[in-house]
């Protein structure tokens, strides 16, 4: 199989093994490494790949790029030692876990003009990218509220709160249809089983430019909900990407009138192209690595969303 790029994977947990799967199958991966060695010399064999210690992928000059999909409390060292070895670097998220730690890696990139992307996912999902298509082409009206629930019984991790493990992905998509930082943050949270931060979290972000948006992330919930709304004074978009791909995204027209009453008219389902998010978001790290354009979830997205994470943990 002819590759496009050498690119090793660092990090083969249950969402590693999917980036390794994918990076195969577009011809890109180099070789794994795992903390748990049986598990790399495994994946590696299945894949007829190497098996490679970290300072071999860091010092081989055939590897043009890494991926690091290991614990969030590792990005950091990993990244910095990829860009100094003149890597480009994949992170997935979070980012990291300070603000401070975000922009020290992020300056590091740009002074060595390195590709530095961070996996916001759901910017690739086709559901999504219609969805912001529709509110910029007036489907909704004049945007007014946004609202992301993203709830389940899920991994509690032990180095990062659900800010970072879940509303990561909710704050990227909102900066990307408000572009704009909120002027104010609001928080609620819950904490019963995680020393680090809050288990559940409810934030009220609030914009200058009139829209607010609401971020409900929980893994305590006993129920599964991954619902991202967009209401206007026409009606609202929901992309809710639990559903089958014919009903990932509907448009609900019914609107609350200047009378206070409501509009009530019939729900439409939108048509949009079945995609894996993931190969498109690594597709184009690919391209990237090859036009040196930057991605569209570059440094500069990740340090905004870090930007509002920051916010909001200064107010739990």
């Amino acid at each position: 199989m002819k590759r496009e790029f050498n690119i090793a994977l660092i990090g083969c947990g249950n969402w590693g093994k999917n980036i390794a799967r994918n990076l195969y199958q577009v011809g890109s991966l180099a070789c794994i490494y795992d903390k748990n060695t049986k598990l790399s010399q495994k994946l590696n064999h299945e894949y007829m790949l190497p098996t490679f210690g970290l300072n071999k992928i860091f010092e081989d000059q055939n590897i043009n790029g890494i991926v690091i999909a290991s614990p969030a409390i590792t990005h950091k060292e990993l990244a910095i030692q990829a860009l100094k070895n003149d890597k480009d670097v994949f992170i997935e998220k979070p980012f990291c876990l300070s603000l401070t730690d975000a922009q020290k890696i992020s300056e590091l990139a740009k002074n060595r003009n390195r590709i530095l992307m961070v996996g916001h996912l759901l910017n690739y999902h086709n559901a999504f990218i219609k969805m912001k298509e529709l509110i910029k082409n007036g489907k909704i009206g004049v945007l007014q509220n946004i609202r992301a629930n993203r709830l389940a019984l899920g991994t509690i991790r032990s180095q990062e709160s659900v800010v970072y493990d879940l509303s990561a992905h909710d704050i990227s998509m909102i900066l990307s249809i408000t572009k704009e930082l909120p002027i104010d943050v609001n928080v609620q949270s819950i904490q019963h089983h995680n020393d680090i931060g809050p288990d559940a979290i409810s934030v009220k972000l609030s914009f200058l430019k009139g829209v607010t948006a609401l971020i409900n992330s929980d893994w305590m919930c006993p129920y599964k909900e991954h619902k991202f709304s967009a209401i206007g004074t026409k009606g609202s978009l929901i992309f809710d990407d639990t559903k089958n791909w014919s009903e990932k995204l509907i448009y609900n027209p019914s609107f609350v009138t200047v009378k206070n009453t409501i509009e009530s008219l019939p729900i439409e389902k939108i048509k949009i192209q079945k995609n894996e998010p993931l190969k498109t978001e690594l597709k184009e790290f690919i391209d990237c690595m090859y036009s040196r354009k930057s991605p569209l979830t570059d440094y500069k997205e990740a340090i905004r969303v870090q930007t509002v994470m920051d916010m909001i943990d200064k107010k739990i």
